[in-house]
């Protein structure tokens, strides 16, 4: 005891002390950065962002013969027809439901009517009139004097006050779609770059990390994408059913908010439901709030795990810190942006060595022992790192070298059918699980007959299938 606690000594403490007020300055000076230079930083992250979304499309489309700059640019072609359609579709919307004077009346008639129910209640009208609204007020009138909206304006003119700001957005599109071709074009030419920086073996472990981080983001990017548009569809046909006004803009912004894990779904949910209770009745209103909160928990919580696993796996306190901070300094496209950017930095972390123990303190929960090979021989080789931190980690949880060997092995197996083919250090793991079991001899001269380096015969298939559940059977038995 004594020793470990002279270890912590004053020299030790002081370097800590820099590390943390070496961390806040960069932080300070990031912050300021990010308020200062928002009209070029914002552009260069959407982007970057829309980069990302691209990708997997772009890269789907070059495995087919298309050269590379050719399938980004059909990408986003694609994906400029698909934002201007319905950008379109939602301005005129937007524009056809504020131009109808006869349908704003009949809102704000509605509106004051539900306003007044509001005031009558016992605690919620208390509350109301004490924060500064009147017995007879209507709500504009009622939020002018709460300070709320500015004197003589309606809900309608900060409608409009909202809609004449999409010429900004256009503005801003043309920006980022500059940004966008020069990221294209860069990353072109990134892999020429990684064989002159890093020649030899040095440039396969680099490209090792780079498929791996791009094979991790290409993930979060089809799955969120996935989610937010089966979200979207299903809560814009909610509210077409319902008769809720500007349904394909809410729809649409429940695509984009669900790019925010855990409440951009939620967020998205509160117009129409407001709008709902304008216009429906009690049991209606509960309906549509149960079915449009019924469809982001399935698709958030439930296809979206089955979907992706554990790969979106980040804390929820860290999501909403940095929710609150981007939200702050750059509203509601900083929320957006922030949390891919985050999850993108944290799958960056998980696939540097040096820089992994990083990643896990961001992850939602500690991994257990087999999610740790998993993540380690998921490149098909076991890093000296790697076969360290396994080691801690393993006397750390109380596993027994008997254990570990043979659900490395069955892991080694399982990726190895995966991926289609055996690497070096995958036919060691599964050998040595092999030694391992009770009648080794039963497996050891058909994997030695069967089992070569390199891709997957059928053969090998189906030996390796058989295996798997062999290792399987004898995790059991140890336990």
């Amino acid at each position: 005891m004594e020793t470990k606690t002279s270890a912590w000594t004053g020299q030790q403490f002081r370097n800590r002390l820099t590390v943390l007020s070496h961390a806040a300055v960069i932080m300070t000076l990031v912050t300021i950065w990010l308020i200062q230079l928002i009209d070029v930083l914002q552009p260069l992250f959407i982007a970057l962002g829309i980069y990302f979304v691209l990708k997997p499309g772009a890269d789907a489309l070059s495995k087919k013969g298309f050269p590379i700059m050719l399938s980004y640019i059909t990408m986003l072609m694609l994906a400029i027809l698909i934002v201007l359609s319905a950008g379109f579709f939602a301005y005129q919307q937007a524009d056809n439901f504020l131009s109808d004077e006869e349908r704003m009346d009949k809102y704000t008639l509605l509106l004051d009517e539900r306003w007044s129910d509001l005031k009558e209640m016992p605690l919620v009208g208390k509350s109301l009139l004490d924060a500064g609204a009147t017995v007879d007020g209507t709500l504009d009138e009622d939020l002018a004097s709460m300070g709320l909206l500015d004197e003589g304006s309606g809900i309608s003119e900060a409608l409009n006050g909202l809609l004449s700001s999409v010429g900004m957005f256009f503005i801003t599109g043309i920006t980022v779609l500059f940004f966008l071709l020069f990221i294209i074009f860069e990353a072109s030419l990134l892999p020429g770059r990684i064989e002159r920086a890093y020649p030899g073996g040095a440039s396969e472990r680099v490209h090792m990390i780079r498929d791996q981080i791009e094979a991790s983001v290409n993930t979060y990017v089809v799955v969120k994408t996935g989610v937010g548009f089966g979200t979207g569809v299903c809560a814009g046909l909610v509210m077409l059913v319902f008769g809720i006004d500007l349904w394909f803009t809410w729809a649409l912004l429940t695509f984009l908010l669900n790019y925010v894990p855990y409440i951009g779904s939620l967020l998205a949910t509160i117009p129409p439901i407001l709008l709902g209770f304008i216009l429906l009745d009690p049991g209606m209103l509960l309906l549509l709030t149960v079915l449009l909160l019924t469809n982001q928990q399935l698709w958030g919580n439930i296809i979206e795990t089955r979907w992706a696993g554990r790969a979106l796996d980040i804390s929820p306190v860290l999501l909403l810190v940095v929710t609150a901070f981007s939200f702050w300094v750059w509203g509601i496209i900083g929320m957006i942006l922030s949390i891919p950017l985050v999850v993108i930095l944290k799958i960056v972390l998980e696939n540097i060595d040096a820089t992994r123990p990083l990643a896990i303190l961001l992850s939602e929960r500690a991994p257990t022992l087999e999610e740790a090979w998993r993540e380690a021989i998921k490149d098909g080789r076991i890093t000296a790192y790697e076969e360290r931190m396994l080691n801690e980690l393993q006397t750390v949880l109380g596993y027994t070298d008997e254990q570990v060997k043979l659900i490395s092995a069955r892991i080694a197996a399982e990726y190895a059918l995966r991926r289609g083919r055996l690497s070096v250090d995958q036919i060691a793991l599964i050998r040595i699980g092999i030694d391992h079991m009770h009648e080794p001899e039963d497996w050891d001269d058909q994997f030695e007959a069967i089992v070569t380096e390199g891709k997957l015969s059928v053969k090998e298939r189906l030996f390796l299938g058989r295996l798997v559940f062999a290792f399987s059977d004898e995790e059991e038995e140890e336990e």
